[in-house]
């Protein structure tokens, strides 16, 4: 697989695992949800319809593990660099409030760089989104919706990709929707072990998408 090809691929959750995919192909380009945890798809389409309105504001951010914190106005959960400690079962940011704010302000520098990204890739079109659950638990109807509304902006694509033990489907594409792909792995990596992923499987899947696209 060339790198430009499989650099139009971009994980939209749920967790980082094909985040960790395109880097074992040497992609390190960042993108918006590469590293986040999204348990609901519609706080997704909820944000992209509020065209980001009020993101990643500091009095909505909590922290939910040592480096994660979530945006409680959308409930999508982050990777961070504002550490926080634990005390009697509750999270709380480290330092005083001067150093939380210089802390917030660099990294919400860089978050605000990568949704301007994010919205410029919608506009460039040819972006196929990556999404999946481990349990499979994926509402298609919310996923057609966000795929409609991605395709508001140029000609993009959501690839659902889920976990089956049919070798005969393991790797092929079907087309749910007109903007919606579904494809099969043979497994996950756990969550606590998300890089532990099954290369070949997914290498099967992008192929088979980059071959029909």
């Amino acid at each position: 697989m060339e790198n430009e090809k499989i650099s139009c691929f971009e994980s939209m959750g749920d967790n980082c695992e094909f985040g960790f995919y395109l880097r074992s192909k040497g992609i390190e380009s960042g993108s918006l949800f590469r590293w986040s945890l999204i348990k609901d798809h519609q706080d997704v389409l909820n944000l992209i319809v509020g065209d980001f309105d009020g993101f990643y504001r500091l009095d909505n951010l909590q922290p939910t593990w040592r480096n994660m914190l979530v945006d409680n106005a959308n409930g999508v959960i982050f990777h961070t660099e504002l550490y926080s400690h634990q005390i009697e079962g509750n999270w709380f940011f480290e330092g005083d409030n001067k150093e939380i704010k210089e802390k917030y302000l660099i990294e919400k520098e860089k978050i605000d760089y990568l949704v301007n990204k994010f919205r410029t890739s919608l506009k460039e079109g040819n972006r196929v989104f990556v999404i999946k659950k481990n349990n499979n638990q994926v509402d298609m109807s919310v996923i057609r919706q966000l795929a409609d509304k991605l395709n508001q902006f140029g000609k993009n694509k959501i690839l659902v990709v889920f976990q089956s033990d049919d070798v005969n489907k393991q790797g092929t594409i079907e087309h749910n929707d007109d903007n919606v792909l579904v494809s099969y792995i043979d497994r996950f990596a756990d969550y606590s072990q998300a890089d532990n992923i099954s290369i070949e499987g997914w290498d099967k899947i992008i192929n088979n998408a980059i071959g029909i696209l």
